[in-house]
């Protein structure tokens, strides 16, 4: 292989371990991709995957074809939060430099991946096959051959699109046809080595494991205790203080009285969030308290509103509107997939996003604040799809 292919070789390989770098080092690299935090390896975990790829062949010129294309397909296993295995198959098409039939080489075989970095994206790989060529423009139309290779790539994800964790996988690997050179070239007496460039997409098998949750210890039972029975004091108006502490004799009955038997005003309404379909109402609610916009949801990464929540920002303009001398702040809250800085970012806009509308309502802005949260404040656990959801939020607190 000549030495401008050893040198793009040289150069892929360093751009896949400089991304190593720039994931322990909080570079930008994770503050694009929110989910690649966690790393493609350490979500996967015990689970098997797939990964069918594209690849792009650049031959050696002693080969007498031009660069090929072809597929790679992979099946593996990781067996501990850094290594796996993988079993692949492969078929690339040549076109003869002096024309004729395609070159086609089909092969198998199995690798070793290792990410030298916990979970970080990037990875290295090492392996052995088989193959078989048919019409190659050699001295040997059709061989079998040993094949080696050694590489390396980078996992971008994972991500929840259209399957669950799913993960783009990029990889650059040295291969070298072991055949004797003599039945391939005339003037290349040994291996044929190449470069296969491939990209595209890692799909797990399964659902993750559950963690194992251990069972609480019966509980100890209570020692015995001798009841002895006690008179209770008399009750005369039966408001459930007996006589020698009731301040307020002969209440009538069914009022509602306190400690001392005396009646209770009537509760005011409580400051709470409103139950699905019911209207938002500021009644009852004072400062520091909070309700949460439910259905106030955004686009995909953006803090863009969606229909359903604008409709349930018209209800909050009308409380506001019910309520003019309260002064709100309105609260963006993330879940706690991606980096500080990226869910900081998002959900200052959110908040923000949501004054706007309330402003375009009518609703006085200097009535209200916006200030984003981040993952700073979860109310669920990040670890399922549920705690998550109830994360995703906006509240509305109310500050006068």
């Amino acid at each position: 292989m000549n030495n401008r292919k050893y040198a793009a070789a040289a150069l892929l390989l360093g751009a896949v371990f400089g991304s190593h770098a720039q994931d322990e080092t909080g570079g930008t690299a994770t503050q694009d991709a929110p989910s690649e935090n966690h790393g493609v390896a350490h979500t996967i975990g015990s689970r098997f995957y797939i990964a069918p790829m594209a690849s792009y062949v650049f031959t050696d010129s002693d080969r007498g074809t031009k660069n090929g294309l072809g597929g790679t397909l992979l099946f593996g296993k990781m067996f501990q939060s850094r290594f796996g295995v993988e079993l692949e198959t492969h078929y690339s098409q040549y076109k003869p430099d002096n024309g004729g039939d395609k070159a086609k080489l089909t092969s198998a075989g199995v690798r070793g991946v290792l990410f030298p970095v916990e979970k970080a994206g990037g990875f290295v790989t090492a392996g052995l096959g088989y193959g078989k060529f048919k019409d190659h423009p050699g001295l040997a139309p059709d061989y079998d051959t040993t094949l080696w290779t050694v590489g390396g790539g980078y996992m971008f994800g994972p991500f929840d699109l259209l399957l669950r964790d799913l993960a783009v996988r990029t990889e650059v690997v040295f291969r070298s046809d072991m055949h004797n050179g003599d039945k391939t070239s005339k003037t290349y007496n040994n291996a044929l080595n190449e470069l296969v460039a491939s990209v595209g997409l890692m799909i797990p098998l399964g659902s993750a494991a559950a963690p194992v949750v251990e069972a609480a210890p019966p509980p100890t039972p209570e020692p015995a205790v001798e009841v002895v029975p006690v008179t209770a004091p008399s009750d005369s108006d039966g408001d459930g203080v007996t006589d020698d502490l009731d301040k307020c004799p002969d209440t009538p009955a069914g009022t509602a009285v306190d400690g001392d038997g005396c009646p209770v005003p009537a509760p005011q309404p409580a400051c709470k969030t409103p139950e699905p379909g019911q209207p938002i109402t500021l009644d009852g609610c004072a400062a520091g308290d909070k309700i949460v916009l439910r259905g106030v949801n955004f686009e995909f990464n953006r803090a863009q509103l969606t229909a359903n929540a604008k409709t349930i920002l018209d209800g909050v303009a009308d409380a506001l509107n019910s309520a003019p001398n309260v002064r709100v702040e309105l609260g963006g809250h993330t879940d706690g997939k991606g980096s500080d800085d990226y869910n900081q970012k998002l959900s200052d806009r959110r908040a923000a996003s949501v004054r706007q509308y309330l402003i375009g309502k009518g609703i006085d802005a200097g009535r209200m604040e916006s200030h984003g949260y981040g993952k700073s404040e979860p109310v669920a656990d990040n670890g399922t799809d549920e705690g998550r959801e109830l994360n995703r939020r906006v509240e509305l607190k109310i500050i006068q």
